[in-house]
């Protein structure tokens, strides 16, 4: 394997992944319905991806206007904002979605006092531009993905596998059409073999990654 590197973070709006210290509490009601607990996943002076409960208030790549967002970091006063659904798709556990929020940016304190959303969330996580992703971290996700290459039911074993694709997106959505077949083709031998990762297949994997994150993090 090759040693990890230090990716630098691009983008107008930073994404940082808060660790569990900074974890920030959010939650949004989206037209009237039940309140909707979001499990941060990476969080911006703009937006945040993250995961929540799937119900039938939320559906599919469908722009929503969410008219109250309730953001908490650790040791700090809650604070609110609005903002826009932009993406819903399904993960490949039944009851989770994964979802994009982008903010408005005027929110609003526990007093009602206007504030900058960008700037209250850059004052309450303040990490490095820098960002370290091992190999480990890549390697991991292929793990902790469900084995479709077990299931003997065509239908199951065909929605299982789409869902661990999709989970990649943020990966190969910034590949070459050749690279993603790669992609998936890598992925799909290493769950045939699991957990016998051989060293190549790892490295092959792992280096594709590289390429599609560090293409992202080159976006304005």
């Amino acid at each position: 394997m090759e040693p990890q590197k230090v990716i630098v973070e691009r983008r107008r709006h930073p994404r940082y992944h808060p660790d569990r210290k900074n974890q920030p509490q959010v939650s949004f009601t989206l037209n009237g319905a039940d309140k909707h607990v979001i499990d941060v996943v990476n969080i911006s002076q703009g937006g945040l991806l993250g995961y929540t409960q799937k119900n039938e208030h939320l559906g599919e790549d469908n722009h929503n206007r969410i008219k109250q967002i309730e953001i908490s970091f650790p040791g700090k006063h809650p604070f609110h904002c609005s903002g826009e659904l932009l993406r819903v798709k399904p993960t490949r556990e039944r009851y989770k979605c994964f979802c994009a929020i982008q903010f408005d940016e005027i929110g609003y304190d526990a007093e009602h006092h206007q504030l900058n959303v960008g700037e209250k969330i850059e004052q309450s996580l303040r990490p490095s531009e820098e960002v370290v992703i091992t190999d480990q971290q890549f390697i991991n996700r292929v793990e902790e993905a469900e084995n479709y290459m077990t299931i003997k039911d065509a239908r199951q074993e065909s929605e299982v596998r789409r869902q661990v694709y999709d989970s990649f997106d943020e990966i190969t959505s910034r590949l070459s059409l050749e690279e993603q077949w790669c992609f998936f083709e890598i992925i799909d031998e290493m769950k045939r073999r699991e957990p016998d990762y051989p060293e190549e297949l790892k490295r092959a994997f792992v280096n594709l990654c590289r390429i599609g994150i560090e293409q992202s993090l080159k976006e304005p």
